[in-house]
Formats: structure tokens, C-alpha cells, sequence
């Protein structure tokens, strides 16, 4: 049989789509492939609709074939999704229950990856686990050991990670949980378990102490990469150097300031920091102008060279893999003296990745980097033609960023909700400084490998550049509305967003009418997100199972209750609200006055404008915790609660029964709600409960470590909502057996009212630490 091109590309993309249908999470995905893939074949053969037009299009039987590569490529997913061995060290977690309790385990094995901070203040990184110990707490003469095998997420506390490096040998105690997955029925969370185990990872450690047994070797791509970072930190110092480093090291294998990584995401900027396809294009393009005066294979060689050297140092991320492979193509073309089809070989290495790894389909930055280089390549000419009312530089200066986001956007509204209004005219503003810095971070770093305090002198040309990256960042991070939460859009509209984006490539048509599928993209995005803003009214408690969080959404009101610290702040809450489409918090509420549960209402204020703040002025606070609210009380208005004081927003209404432990009484939509906290070691909720006269509660929400199931006579609710890292079985089974509909955040994740009924979010898991 003969094939064209076009036989190709549709063979590639049906195998691409195959792929994606699992990684969406289309249900009966086979069956929809194979029912579209027939329809398709059958109208080919009729020449019916499109196919009287499209005269050139592939046969029938082509057609026929592309459908079995897409079923095959759903088995082929399937079968390359990482499982754990038989002797993986996760399967010793359901063996760790004869021991009770959480038992102390003792893990041995070698690092694999540079450990680096986490939000948490902990360091992260995976361990190759050769053998474990069980001690139980109970009975410490009892044990469960053996060898193992697999990989292991660990965390460690940063004073105890000091000096460590990969091919080190140490031995860790601490807890071994199983991560969470999170597989949300009403909202994406940050799926844990599938992250861990695209690394081939399937638990975790929440370490307390290291031993190092073996000092392991000094040299590998880790040591390079610390080299290089050593000479630019000490140029720069902080934040200055980790950026540059960043730029050529990517943000996987350097400390940036979490502060600064999250400016430049607040204004689309994300990739600046990433070792991207961008950096390697461009220091790809330095190299080809250096050499234009050297023999075409002497160009190969230098720019293979600097591609395989820039990958590696990188670590090979997939846009930087894509990246370097695509150069690696346009050099091959260049000795050759032949053109590329760029689109065609674009598809190419995409579906080679694909086939190595068919998990990467889920990747985000594998699907940013493609669907970015499509857009550099099928879209940006289109624009710049449409701007040739201005210099030839500035449209393609404003052509390349413009294309790059409208083939993004769509995914990326799915995933955060987040849209950056300043990102267009930021990319524009910073990317001269950005080539200049890359280029210059790249020098320095081959400098740096021959002679460090080389390395630190050309990095130290590089401050004022980085400098003012940073300056400008920082200005267009703190412009009202710097991030625009539209809420997380669905999968229908991601693919119709699409489906107008190709047909505007594609068809002539469309072509002619771009406006018209602007305006009706446009209108996808924001008829939802403004019938969310007027008819939404729900209520969620957040997975948090140290911090009672809640955020109540109504029409012209939203409230949040208690932050949880900057971590959680940073991540849960900020997380959820942008998802919500949440760009306003009209009234916020502390239940209590310590950093460890209200640390993070100035990270939230930073991006989320809070209205009105509330707080218990008789409780207990720390000296963190005063010195947020003085710098809150600059962006906020204050008003205390008072006891037996009845304050509302909108149709919610709160009053504060007791101050320490917090007793809260909210009136949710004629549903009576009552927060109550753990006592720890106080004169107990018990002794004042009877005492107190409450209404009928329809909702107990209660937080602390052991639940007192006197709570069930004396307080009778309908629903019962336990924010805590664990609850005991017996006290489920009470809780049940009195017909009471319970949830739990450690086991169900969020819990969500609306409509008059209540919903759990998630799976059993362990959140990770």
C-alpha cells in the first residue's frame, strides 16, 4: 500500500488522540474512538459533508487504520501505566498494621535527585530504597524488616539535609503513608498519587532524622549543575542568582524563592524559569550565528554539542527534550540542505516522545510546549501579517507571545482558572531582557565549568539585567488584577475552543471569519464564568485536616474561614478559589489568632482583594501572627467578633459563641451550622454545652484530634463534617449509627453543599506532608 503525507499525519494524530482521550478522562473512550473513527471511514467512502470538499483527504481504509492506532494507542496506555514491583517498598504499608499505630520505620537506600525546599520549609527528594525496619511504638521488641525496592518520595526537615547529594547511601526514620489521589468529583486537586507515580514512585516518607552510610561519588550532572549554581549565587546572591541559574539550569534543580517563582507565574512568565523550549531555541540560534562562517558539518557538531549540553544540564525536561530534537532536525536539514516541514516534524516528535513515554500525554509542560510551538509556527506568521500597520520588529515581537497564549490558554484555564491579564504586554515588555540574560547565564555557566570565579565574574555582568527582570515582574505582580480567576473550565469547552482555534488554521471559512470565532471562544469562557458569579451558592470545606477551612459562595458575596498557614494558604485555598472563578473575598474570618492556622491571609490578600476581616480580639496570638494583621490591616477593614454579636454578608450569618475553644454559629440558607474546636486541655466543650442554650444544629463541623462522641447527644445533628488527620472507626460507626450522614476531610477530601445536599470530593489517601 501507498501512503502520502497526509496518510501520516492522520495515523500520528489518531494515535495522539487516543492518548488523550484517556488523559481527559473521556468516559467509554474506546467506544467513542471507534464509533467516530467508523462514522468518519463511512463518509469518506460516501463522500458526504466535508469529504464533497475535501477531494484529497485520506481513503476509507486510512481512515479505518487511524482508528486502530488510537485503539491501540489506549492499550498501549494502559499497559506502560508504572505499577509498583512485588517487592516495592509500598506494598510494606498495609503489612505495617500488625505493628498498630503509625509505626516508626527505618527506610535505607540511595538519593536519586538533588533534594530541594518545598513550601513546607522541608526538603524533598526521591530515594532508590534497598531495605526497611518496623518498630512498633507499642511493643518496640516487635519489628517488621526486610529488602526492598522502588522508589521513594521523602521529605526531611531542611536542618537535617544538609550536604546531601545524589549517589549518596543513608538510612531515614520517620512515617511511611501512602499519597493521596485526587481524582476530585467536583473540583481538581493536585492528583499526588499520579505525580508520584509518573516519577515511579508510590509512597512517601515524612522523615524526621538522616544517618548517612555512604558518602556516594562526587561527580555526575548534579555536581556540574551545583557548580555552576555556586558560581552564579555568589555573583548575585538571592533572588538574583537562583534566576539566572534557573534559566539555564530550570527551576527543577535550583532553589528559587517560592515568592519569586510565583510573580512570574501571577503574569504568565512560567516559563521563563523553566529551561524551556524558548532557551533552547535561542541559545541554539547564538550558536548558528557564532559558526556561520564555519563548514555546515562543523555546525553540527558545535550545535549538537551545545543542544546535548543544555539538555543535560536541564535534565532533559519534555520541552526542553522537544526543544533540543527539533534543533537536532533543523541541523540534520542544514548539512543536508534540505527544508523541513516544520507541523509535519513537529508531529514526529511528538509521537516518538509519545511512544517512549506514552505518560507524558498528561505532562503539562509537555502539552504547553507543543501546543506553544504550533502556535510559533501556524499562527504567529497570520498575526503579524494582520499588524503590519506597524514596524515589521514590534509585530513579530507582539505576534510570537500573542500566538503562543491563544494555543495555551485554553488548557490552562482548565487546569488553574487562572488568566493572566498583563501576560501579553509582560512577555513583550521582558523579552529582550530575557535573551540577554539566557544567553549570558549560559556563558557564564560553560565559564563556570572551567574556572569558577570565571564563572562568577561574567555572572556578575548579568545583576543589573536580572535586576530589572525582576523589578518589572514585581511591578506587573502587584497591578489590580494581575490574575484573573475565571474558574476551571470543562472538558466541552476546552475541545470546542479548539475546535474553532483548528478550524481558523485549517479552514478557509473560518479563515475569512476569525472575528466571529474569537467572539464565540470568548463567549464560551465568559457566559459560564458570569452565570457561575450570579447563580452560584455553595458551601465547601476544604481537605485541610489541621486547619477548619471554608469558603462560602453566594451571589455578590463570598467568605472565607480561617487561611490555614502560607503553605496551605499558597496552595489549597488560593487553588480553589481561582478554580471558582473567585477574584474578591468580601468578608474573611479568623477563628482563632496563631501563625500555624492564620498565617497565610496576606499571601491570600496578594492576590485575592479582601473586603472586611474578622478576628476574635480576646484570643490567644503569637508574635507572627501580629505582625500579619498589622501588614492585613493596611489592605483590609477590620471589625472584631464579638460574643453573641450576629454579623452577616449577604444571606450568611455568623455569631461567636465562645472564644477559646471557638464555638461558631452560622446561618447558611436557613441551615443552622456550628463550628466547634478541639479543647485541648481547656475546661472542654462538654461542661459548656449543656450549659448553653444552641439552636437546632442541622451541621456540626467540628476540628481537633479526638472526636468526643458526648457530642452526639448533646448537640444531634443531621450532618456531621470532622476536620482531622484521623478518625477512629468506632467513632464513625457511632456517628452512623445515630443517622448521621458523616464526612470526614482525611478520608473524603472536600465536602461541598449545594442544592440542598452534600458531597465528598475525593478518595482515601494520604495528602503527602
Amino acid at each position: 500500500m501507498f501512503f502520502y503525507e497526509a496518510d501520516y499525519i492522520l495515523i500520528g494524530v489518531a494515535f495522539i488522540l487516543g492518548l488523550l482521550s484517556i488523559g481527559l478522562g473521556l468516559p467509554w473512550a474506546g467506544l467513542v474512538l471507534l464509533g467516530l473513527g467508523g462514522l468518519l471511514a463511512f463518509l469518506r467512502w460516501r463522500n458526504l459533508l466535508f469529504f464533497r470538499i475535501w477531494r484529497s483527504a485520506p481513503t476509507p481504509r486510512i481512515w479505518l487504520m487511524a482508528t486502530g492506532v488510537a485503539l491501540l494507542a489506549l492499550l498501549y496506555f494502559y499497559l506502560r501505566i508504572p505499577q509498583p514491583g512485588v517487592t516495592d517498598i509500598s506494598r510494606v504499608i498495609p503489612r505495617l498494621e500488625v505493628l498498630g499505630g503509625n509505626p516508626i520505620v527505618k527506610v535505607e537506600g540511595t538519593i536519586e535527585d538533588t533534594p530541594l525546599l518545598n513550601r513546607s520549609g522541608k526538603m524533598r527528594f526521591f530515594l532508590n530504597v534497598k531495605r526497611f525496619e518496623a518498630v512498633s511504638k507499642e511493643n518496640p521488641e516487635t519489628k517488621l524488616s526486610g529488602t526492598a525496592s522502588g522508589s521513594l518520595y521523602v521529605t526531611v526537615p531542611a536542618k537535617e539535609a544538609e550536604d546531601l547529594h545524589p549517589s549518596q547511601t543513608i538510612a531515614i526514620r520517620g512515617r511511611l503513608y501512602q499519597p493521596r489521589g485526587g481524582q476530585g468529583s467536583f473540583y481538581q486537586v493536585f492528583n499526588f498519587s499520579q505525580y508520584l507515580a509518573a516519577q515511579g514512585a508510590f509512597a512517601g516518607l515524612a522523615g524526621r532524622e538522616i544517618q548517612v552510610l555512604d558518602r556516594g561519588s562526587t561527580w555526575g550532572w548534579w555536581a556540574i549543575r551545583e557548580r555552576i549554581y555556586q558560581a552564579q549565587l555568589k555573583a548575585l546572591g538571592t533572588p538574583e542568582g537562583p534566576v539566572l541559574s534557573a534559566m539555564v539550569l530550570g527551576s527543577r534543580a535550583v532553589p528559587i524563592p517560592f515568592e519569586v517563582s510565583d510573580e512570574f507565574r501571577r503574569i504568565g512568565l512560567a516559563h521563563a524559569l523553566a529551561a524551556s523550549g524558548f532557551q533552547t531555541s535561542l541559545i541554539l540560534s547564538a550558536v548558528l550565528t557564532l559558526t556561520q562562517r564555519l563548514q555546515d558539518r562543523h555546525k553540527f557538531m558545535i550545535g549538537g554539542g551545545t543542544l546535548f549540553l543544555f539538555g543535560s544540564l536541564s535534565g532533559f525536561a519534555p520541552s526542553v527534550t522537544r526543544a533540543v530534537l527539533m534543533g537536532v532536525a533543523s541541523l540534520i536539514a542544514l548539512v543536508g540542505e534540505q527544508k523541513t516541514r516544520p507541523v509535519s516534524l513537529l508531529l514526529l516528535i511528538a509521537v516518538a516522545m509519545l511512544v517512549y513515554n506514552p505518560l507524558l500525554i498528561q505532562d503539562l509542560g509537555f502539552q504547553f510546549s507543543f501546543l506553544a510551538t504550533l502556535g510559533l509556527i501556524v499562527t504567529a506568521p497570520p498575526i503579524a501579517k494582520r499588524l503590519d500597520w506597524l514596524p515589521a520588529n514590534l509585530a513579530t515581537l507582539m505576534s510570537v507571545p500573542l500566538a503562543a497564549t491563544l494555543w495555551v490558554l485554553p488548557i490552562q484555564l482548565a487546569v488553574f482558572g487562572v488568566f493572566p491579564p498583563y501576560g501579553l504586554l509582560a512577555n513583550i515588555v521582558t523579552t529582550f531582557l530575557l535573551e540577554v540574560i539566557t544567553i549570558g547565564g549560559f556563558i557564564s555557566g560553560l565559564a563556570a565549568l572551567i574556572w569558577p570565579l570565571l564563572g562568577t565574574g561574567i555572572a556578575w555582568l548579568m545583576y543589573y539585567p536580572t535586576a530589572l527582570l525582576l523589578w518589572i515582574v514585581h511591578f506587573f505582580s502587584r497591578l489590580p488584577g494581575s490574575s484573573l480567576a475565571i474558574g476551571a473550565i470543562a472538558a466541552w469547552q476546552v475541545l470546542s475552543i479548539y475546535g474553532l482555534i483548528f478550524a481558523v488554521w485549517l479552514i478557509p471559512w473560518w479563515q475569512r471569519r476569525w472575528k466571529l470565532a474569537s467572539g464565540i471562544a470568548v463567549g464560551l469562557i465568559v457566559v459560564p464564568f458570569l452565570q457561575l458569579q450570579t447563580a452560584a451558592f455553595q458551601v465547601t470545606v476544604l481537605d485541610n485536616t489541621r486547619v477548619p477551612i471554608m469558603v462560602i459562595q453566594e451571589p455578590g458575596a463570598n467568605i472565607l474561614i480561617n487561611s490555614g498557614d502560607e503553605n496551605t494558604a499558597a496552595q489549597s485555598v488560593s487553588s480553589f478559589l481561582a478554580l471558582q472563578g473567585i477574584n474578591q473575598i468580601d468578608w474573611g474570618i479568623a477563628t482563632d489568632r496563631t501563625s500555624r492556622t492564620q498565617g497565610g491571609w496576606l499571601k491570600i490578600a496578594e492576590s485575592v482583594p479582601v473586603r472586611r476581616f474578622s478576628e476574635i480580639p480576646t484570643a490567644r496570638s503569637d508574635e507572627e501572627y501580629r505582625v500579619m494583621l498589622t501588614k492585613l490591616s493596611a489592605r483590609v477593614q477590620k471589625q472584631p467578633l464579638r460574643m453573641d454579636q450576629t454579623i452577616g454578608v449577604g444571606s450568611t450569618e455568623v455569631k461567636l459563641l465562645r472564644a477559646d475553644p471557638v464555638a461558631l454559629q452560622l446561618k447558611i440558607d436557613q441551615l443552622n451550622w456550628l463550628l466547634l474546636t478541639d479543647p485541648r486541655g481547656s475546661a472542654g466543650n462538654e461542661v459548656w454545652l449543656r450549659s448553653a442554650r444552641l439552636p437546632t444544629t442541622d451541621v456540626l463541623w467540628w476540628s481537633g484530634r479526638k472526636f468526643p462522641t458526648e457530642l452526639i447527644d448533646l448537640v444531634k445533628p443531621r450532618v456531621a463534617i470532622l476536620t482531622s488527620t484521623a478518625v477512629a472507626p468506632e467513632t464513625l460507626q457511632q456517628l452512623r449509627s445515630a443517622g448521621i450522614q458523616t464526612f470526614t476531610t482525611d478520608r473524603d477530601g472536600a465536602v461541598r453543599w449545594r442544592g440542598g445536599q452534600f458531597e465528598a470530593n475525593l478518595e482515601s489517601g494520604d495528602a503527602g506532608i
